[in-house]
């Protein structure tokens, strides 16, 4: 009797053993991240605006400035991650009061301007660090370089219009400029600064 107990048990037991394995319930793919929407574009005003730079060969200041370069710029206060900025610098345009000085900046320990036609800053982020102030985080590309940047500036919005301004000092030898020449600043200051002043409108 009991072991015809044990095979009706046996006999039961075998269709569920027989039924597969449940498969594991797939699970809805994540949700994507939103989308980051682009800032609006703005016009540069080129006779309005400008990119020069302040210097001191043998303890004399001089100025100079780039007649030629562009500006592509997406920037909204209230949308930063949504902001971007890409700067095009042509160094051979570099205009300082002195033709002499202007020729040799564009040889090769200095822009090297016949290898390396353009200098570019392209951002990668910006943030605020107070009323109407911003840092562009990016990177400038220098004769091969790619040197990572941080631009402060200031920027009023009035309507359709913006004003933007900005001041840095860079050091030349970073920059892969004179470092031959004279490596030291002690004819030629390592010491630059650049001011650039950008108007543009917002663009329909």
């Amino acid at each position: 009797m009991k072991r015809w107990t044990a095979a009706l048990f046996a006999l039961a037991a075998l269709p569920a053993l027989a039924q597969p394995t449940p498969k594991a319930t797939a699970r809805p793919p994540a949700a994507k991240a939103a989308a980051v929407v682009a800032a609006p574009a703005w016009t540069v005003d080129q006779r309005a605006s400008s990119i020069g730079f302040a210097g001191a060969m043998d303890g004399t200041a001089f100025r100079g400035a780039f007649s030629r370069w562009s500006a592509a710029i997406r920037f909204d206060p209230a949308n930063l991650a949504g902001s971007s900025a890409r700067v095009i610098v042509e160094p051979a345009s570099v205009a300082s009061g002195d033709g002499s000085r202007d020729a040799t900046l564009r040889e090769g320990d200095w822009f090297d301007t016949a290898r390396n036609p353009q200098v570019i800053f392209q951002s990668t982020s910006f943030r605020t660090t107070g009323p109407n102030r911003y840092e562009a985080i990016g990177t400038l590309n220098v004769k091969g370089r790619a040197i990572p940047l941080t631009l402060p500036f200031t920027l009023n919005i009035a309507g359709a219009q913006a004003d933007m301004r900005a001041t840095i000092s860079l050091d030349r030898t970073r920059l892969g400029l004179g470092v031959q020449f004279d490596p030291s600043g002690a004819q030629v200051a390592k010491a630059v600064t650049v001011s650039i002043v950008v108007k543009a409108t917002r663009a329909q």
